[in-house]
């Protein structure tokens, strides 16, 4: 069975690390809110310095043998390109890390090398479902419905349901599934994914009738993700391996994400804070130079 919060398998997941020093999230806050979205909240941060970034850009080389700047290679419609700078901020993905799709020259040291190929990072897939009828709604006002089902194969396959009805004002749900079997109906139809997902929500609310509009994420095969989020692995000490991940390496090359911090992984605002504060530590080197 999946764990969907964590990512991973259950015989990957470690019980010590989760149980006894998982983050504290009462204090969790919005990146964002309905109906602005993520994207026009990035967007909008981004505005000021729109005239330097580059869209559509995928790199493919960090060179920092030099002592005082590294030079980026990145490939943009079909070309490739180069950028120098004093410092680097690595933000991709730990699953885009692990899958060596950015080569370093020189390799990174050994213990920033260790920390990525053996953490945990897997897939959470979402079936988000809207009706447009509001007379939709077969469900309870809870956020979060669950199913009980029996220990097989499809235990915890479509078994949760976030309910963000109230706050989109439209009947909505939304499963989630983690673990191998996120990875599994990857490989699945949008067809056959709703008549698994249906099959549950009718199982609990037998006059639930066929949703209007279905989004199924496939976080596994998106190329500049290549999974979800971080888990705290068994075996492994994540605090030590987020610090690990985090750590700059000669003053050159820092790197910042959910990954890189033991106490907002898994989260968008965690993301965002390693890069603010990754942002700082490099304004410092710079007015040290």
């Amino acid at each position: 069975m999946a764990s969907v919060e964590y990512t991973g398998r259950s015989d990957e997941l470690s019980l010590y690390e989760h149980a006894v020093f998982d983050q504290d999230w009462s204090g969790q806050h919005y990146v964002s809110i309905p109906p602005i979205g993520f994207g026009n909240t990035a967007a909008t941060f981004a505005k000021p310095f729109s005239s330097k970034i580059k869209l559509g850009a995928k790199v493919k080389e960090i060179n920092y043998k030099n002592s005082n700047k590294a030079t980026v290679f990145f490939t943009s419609n079909g070309l490739t390109e180069t950028v120098t700078a004093k410092t680097v901020l690595v933000t991709v993905s730990l699953g885009v890390l692990k899958a060596g799709a950015i080569n370093f020259s020189p390799r990174l040291p050994d213990w920033k090398q260790d920390a990525i190929d053996n953490m945990g990072f897997g897939v959470v897939n979402k079936c988000a479902m809207q009706w447009n009828d509001d007379n939709a709604v077969a469900w309870p006002e809870d956020k979060w419905i669950q199913l009980v089902t029996s220990d097989d194969t499809s235990s915890g396959k479509w078994t949760t349901f976030f309910n963000p009805t109230k706050e989109k004002g439209i009947p909505t749900l939304v499963g989630w599934i983690g673990g191998q079997e996120a990875i599994d109906i990857e490989a699945q139809t949008d067809k056959e994914i709703l008549v698994d997902v249906m099959r549950n929500l009718k199982a609990m609310f037998p006059a639930i009738t066929q949703p209007d509009r279905v989004i199924i994420t496939r976080w596994g095969q998106e190329p500049n993700v290549l999974g979800t989020y971080s888990f705290k692995k068994v075996g492994r000490d994540f605090s030590d391996d987020t610090w690990y991940l985090r750590e700059n390496v000669d003053q050159i090359l820092w790197f910042a994400g959910e990954a890189t911090t033991s106490s907002g992984y898994g989260t968008a605002h965690g993301a965002w804070k390693t890069g603010e504060y990754a942002a700082l530590e490099m304004e410092e080197e710079l007015r040290r130079r």
